[in-house]
């Protein structure tokens, strides 16, 4: 088996993100669709991570 990774860095802060009563704080699909919904629609991906910095 063979994987392939596409990086895309996305320099637009997040205007919001989802929260969870058992887990906190966490970014969800639609947090971040506006911001890479044109990627996403160019390229055939099985599965997408955003790995995001939260402040403190």
């Amino acid at each position: 088996m063979t994987a392939d990774c596409d990086i895309y860095e996305i320099n637009t802060p997040l205007s919001q993100l989802s929260y969870d009563e058992e887990f906190g704080y966490y970014v969800a699909a639609e947090d971040i669709e506006g911001q890479i919904k044109d990627i996403v629609a160019a390229h055939d991906y099985d599965h997408i991570f955003a790995i995001v910095r939260l402040r403190r």
